[in-house]
Formats: structure tokens, sequence, C-alpha cells
């Protein structure tokens, strides 16, 4: 912690029983815990129960003003208090990775397989001679006949039927429950039309890249497939997010949730020279964790893709994310990430939904975090026609 902010801090020393933060309060600093256990008990009488080295007790215990639950110490705990103003002046500052330079990677601490990794895609990032990912032909095609303005629906079309499937799942997702109209459309040019060329070129993009994610060695393969099927989890939700948040294009979002985790391409065809990651899991998954971002950022910005899916790469992890009052396509991504870990074991240890900024940015914000989970089940078959569509490989 920096001097100037350490001289801020609060350090407080509770026992058993004591109130961290009471619910309907209004206090304003931020609290951390950093030694111990407590005990958060919602309105509805829930309790949960988290460890100071959970991955929960990363962030604030609550930053919603009033507080919505009760925080009680079990046993003796330690807890760190800031100011709100000194927490919000530091999420404002510029961050690092958010300027980062194509062909720039963070290098972390690290060592065995994990840390030659590190380096060797330093060393290629700083040469150029880092093996990056192409964007699929189809895309790059329909990108050039999209961006003319003299093209009509019937020169994209003879681009688009190249490729048989693509042309296949336009036509599906045109008559899918997120974009039929009163009618059926059968023709790929009436789809088009319909779609709008923008929303076809994001489309075609988001069906193609699925090709990309495919490895001859069955570990990696099987790690590949997973990712891109959780990609094809947020995606739909990003696009129903995007769909009900004024500003939003939910084309943009969907795409936007599909290529966040690209970066795992390169970091995977990069590993397939450490035998010791591709027998180990969970290092080539810490491996993955620790290095996505960036090489996601590389990715897309060697793409050509605008900053918003830049960003969208950079902090899709980051949950108390916060540099600014309006939403953006991040936020989407952050509300999306969460509420795709929804009844798995991850859940436990991660911030609840009305704890993210992003949730009070959006118009999910304005009610419960229970009613904001209902609007997303009322749009299911939504969700899951485009979930489908993209995942069907």
């Amino acid at each position: 912690m920096a001097p100037h902010i350490a001289s801020e801090a609060i350090v407080e020393h509770l026992v058993d029983g004591d109130s961290v933060i009471k619910a309907g309060s209004q206090s304003s600093e931020i609290t951390f815990l950093m030694q111990g256990e407590v005990e958060f008990v919602q309105q509805d009488g829930k309790r949960a129960i988290y460890t100071a080295d959970s991955e929960r007790c990363a962030y604030p215990l609550s930053v919603r003003i009033p507080h919505q639950y009760d925080i009680t110490a079990r046993g003796a705990i330690t807890i760190l208090k800031l100011e709100r103003d000194i927490v919000l002046s530091i999420s404002k500052l510029p961050d690092d990775s958010s300027e980062m330079q194509p062909g720039r990677i963070e290098l972390k601490e690290s060592g065995g397989p994990e840390a030659k990794l590190y380096w060797e895609l330093f060393e290629a990032t700083k040469s150029g001679k880092l093996q990056l990912p192409s964007m699929p032909s189809i895309a790059t095609r329909i990108a050039k006949v999209v961006n003319n303005a003299d093209t009509d629906s019937n020169d994209i079309a003879r681009v688009i039927q190249a490729d048989p499937t693509i042309a296949a799942r336009l036509i599906s997702v045109v008559n899918s429950a997120a974009y039929r109209g009163r009618s059926k459309i059968n023709s790929l040019p009436d789809a088009i039309t319909r779609l709008g060329h923008n929303v076809t070129h994001n489309l075609v993009i988001s069906f193609a890249l699925h090709t990309l994610f495919h490895s001859s060695f069955k570990a990696l393969n099987n790690k590949l497939r997973s990712t891109w099927q959780h990609s094809c989890y947020v995606a739909p939700v990003c696009h129903e997010l995007g769909r009900i948040t004024p500003g939003m294009s939910p084309d943009r979002a969907l795409l936007i949730g599909l290529v966040h985790n690209i970066g795992t391409l390169p970091i995977i065809n990069a590993s397939r020279g450490y035998p010791e990651l591709i027998d180990n899991p969970q290092l080539l998954d810490q491996t993955i964790n620790n290095l996505r971002h960036e090489i996601g950022a590389m990715v897309l910005r060697k793409w050509g893709f605008e900053n918003d899916f830049v960003q969208a790469a950079l902090h899709a992890d980051d949950w108390m994310r916060d540099p600014q009052e309006k939403p953006d396509y991040t936020d989407l991504l952050l509300i999306a990430r969460l509420h795709s870990y929804v009844g798995s074991p991850r859940m436990e240890q991660l911030p609840r939904l009305d704890l993210l900024p992003a949730y009070h940015k959006l118009a999910l914000g304005r009610l419960t975090p229970r009613h904001s989970l209902a609007i997303l089940q009322h749009a299911k078959a939504e969700i899951r026609d485009l979930r489908q569509l993209l995942s069907n490989t």
C-alpha cells in the first residue's frame, strides 16, 4: 500500500460477535477483511461465512449505501477501513493495463514452466514474433464488403454463401426468439436486410470464431472447447443486457462476450512446447488466468477491434472496476460473467451481484438482485436460442 494511502487507513481488531457492518447503516468508510472470518446475514435471513483468504474477501465487504446486510466477526478478526472518497479516487486512477501499447505484456513473478512461458511470450512479443491467431478468412472478407458503402444485402449474401454453415446459421438466428419479426425468413439477402449490415457482420465473426478453438492435442482441445462453451454462455447474457441497457448495442455486446477470452488461444498454442503444463491442468489454468487478459488485448488490437473490445478483454475479471459513472460494455461483460457462475461452486468465492459497481450502473441496478436475475430468466428463450446457435459446432 502506498505510504500516503496507508497513513489514511484505520486498522481495527475485533472479537467474536462484534459487529463489522450493520444493515441499513450509511458509513462513509469502505471495509476490507484482513484476517479471520466474518458472517454475512442477508435481509431474508440467509447466511454466508467468508474467510480473509477467500476470493470474495479480496473485495470490500460492502460498498452499497445503505448497507444491505449485517456482517459480524466470527472469532478474532482484523479489518482495514478507508474513507470511501479515497477508495473511489484509487479506482479512478489510470490503469497501466488500459494504456498498454500493442506488444506489451506485464510479467509477474513465477517459477517453473509457467515462468518459462512468461518469458517466451515476452521475448516473442518484443521481437514481433508472437504467434497470434489470425481472424477467420470469411470474417475478413465480410468486413471488406460491409465497409463498402456501395454494397447491398445481395453483395453481402454472395460472400457469406461461400460458407454454407454460416449462411444457414444466419437464417436460423434471424428466425430465433432474439431477432425474429412477424414473418419467417428463408432467404439470406432478406435475413441480412432484417438484421442490418453491422449486425450481420458481428454475427458472421461470432459464427466463424469457433473454428479457432481447436487443437490436435486432446488435453488442449478439451480446454479450448470448454473455453468456447463458456464464452457461448456469457455472450447471450451480454446480448440481453445490451438490449435492456439504453445506449448499448446488443449485437456488439454479444461479440464482446464471445471474444473476451480470446487470449487463451496463443497461450495454449505456446504451451504445446511445455509438457509440464499440458500434464498439469491446474498449472495450465493458472498460466492462462495470469496471461489471457494482456494477450487477449494484443489479439484484438491485431484484428483491428475497437477499444470497447480491448478494454473488456483486459478487465474481464476486474469485479470492482469503476472508471466512470455511465455504463460501458465491460460493465455488461462483468455482470454476464458473474451470472454465468450462479449455482456453481465458484460463486461462493465471488462478490455478490449488488456489490459490483457495474451492477448499479445498469438498468438492473434499480432492482433487487433477485428481480435482476428474474429479468434474465424471463429472457431465457432468447438466451437459450443464441447459446445453441453459437455453441453448435
